[in-house]
């Protein structure tokens, strides 16, 4: 991954946000951070057991926070990056967006830009 998606300014998310698999209706897990250029999903208990694969695409959608308005995504995405944090909950995924409405993406850097002083590491 280019340092210019590494180090986009991101957001944790603090409500439960469920993500969903757009094809199958499966929740895949929940928002953990939002930048412009991706999310992160935690995978607690709830989520399905299927493995989400590094490199691999899939379509999924999730509400955007309520502070920046609501309203639902739905974007195609690439799994960059799995790992585990106890801390957040269970395992964690990273994925890049490849697909998703500009203006949804405007909203969410601006919502990121906005609050730069809780910038999580990628």
């Amino acid at each position: 991954m280019s340092a210019d998606h590494r180090y986009t300014a991101r957001r944790d998310v603090t409500t439960m946000i469920p993500v969903v698999d757009a094809l199958t209706g499966v929740v895949v897990g929940r928002v953990g951070n939002l930048c412009a250029t991706g999310i992160q999903v935690v995978r607690g208990s709830a989520a399905s057991t299927e493995s989400l694969q590094q490199g691999a695409l899939y379509q999924w959608t999730f509400a955007l926070p309520a502070e920046i308005g609501g309203g639902q995504v739905e974007c195609g995405v690439e799994v960059m990056w799995s790992g585990h944090d106890a801390g957040r909950g269970g395992d964690l995924v990273g994925a890049r967006f490849i697909l998703i409405d500009p203006a949804a993406m405007e909203r969410i850097a601006h919502w990121c830009a906005v609050g730069m002083g809780e910038r999580t590491p990628a």
